[in-house]
């Protein structure tokens, strides 16, 4: 396939995302893409070529509800929904016009756990470096990724293809970093910011995913220290199990967005 073929190849499936519903559209070739902690694409799909990456704006307004569950649907939940139903679309559109083979990279999980792995899982493609190294967005200072148009505020999700197209060209004009006073540092409740910009992963999720596996193995451990049934009973018939079983459920809840909040370069 010739330049021209491959750029025209492009610009129809981005054309085609958009109309689907997706606000950004990138494109990594597989040979361009770099994330040090994940795995080869081709463990997922053989025949992997070519990353898409598609985002997703929040609904504007999401985080001046004084209820932390009430944030998740128009940040999360919905967003989600919408992502995975535009994926497979999207991913039946290739198949069908380029009989392309593709696989359907989740926003968030599943992990594939072992017993190197599982104290530290790993997904299958890095959406946020696919996003940086597409010309999507950048990294910030608080290693979320940043676009232009939205900020920190965009749900990721993502197709390997079996398409060989031409990747995106990187961002190289935008550094929302360079003239900020980090108040995404500053507002950390969990102190997971290092002084060499690293983010210390088991600080801010302890306390943004109160109700996570992590912390309901905590309550089971507390639970079974209890002397009584009465005081088991008593945890088991509380709000905080209940949170842990919503959670389990598939209601994810993050209790804590102050590095969203507080970054600067979003539409509110």
């Amino acid at each position: 396939m010739c330049i021209r073929d491959r750029y025209i190849l492009r610009e129809k499936i981005r054309k085609k995302a958009k109309a689907l519903g997706v606000d950004l559209v990138g494109f990594l070739n597989v040979n361009d893409y770099s994330s040090p902690r994940s795995p080869d694409p081709k463990h997922f799909l053989r025949s992997a070529r070519s990353i898409i990456t598609l985002a997703f704006r929040a609904i504007t307004g999401e985080h001046t509800s004084p209820k932390p569950w009430s944030w998740m649907p128009s940040f999360f939940y919905c967003p989600e929904t919408l992502a995975q139903t535009t994926c497979y679309q999207l991913a039946r559109f290739l198949e069908n016009t380029y009989k392309a083979r593709s696989f359907i990279v989740q926003a968030h999980r599943p992990f594939e756990f072992t017993e190197e792995s599982f104290r530290a899982p790993v997904g299958t493609v890095s959406l946020r470096h696919s996003a940086v190294q597409s010309g999507l967005a950048v990294f910030g200072k608080n290693t979320l990724a940043l676009t232009k148009e939205y900020g920190p505020r965009v749900l990721f999700m993502g197709l390997l293809t079996s398409l060989d197209i031409e990747s995106d060209s990187p961002i190289t004009d935008y550094d929302p970093c360079s003239s900020c006073s980090y108040p995404c540092w500053e507002n950390c409740p969990g102190k997971a910011f290092t002084e060499d910009r690293r983010v210390l992963s088991h600080r801010c999720t302890k306390h943004s995913q109160p109700y996570d596996l992590g912390n309901l193995m905590r309550f089971l451990i507390e639970m079974a220290g209890k002397s009584t049934m009465d005081e088991r009973l008593a945890m088991l018939k509380g709000p905080r199990f209940f949170n842990h079983m919503q959670y389990l459920q598939g209601y994810i809840y993050y209790q804590c967005w102050e590095c969203t909040k507080a970054c600067p370069p979003s539409t509110t």
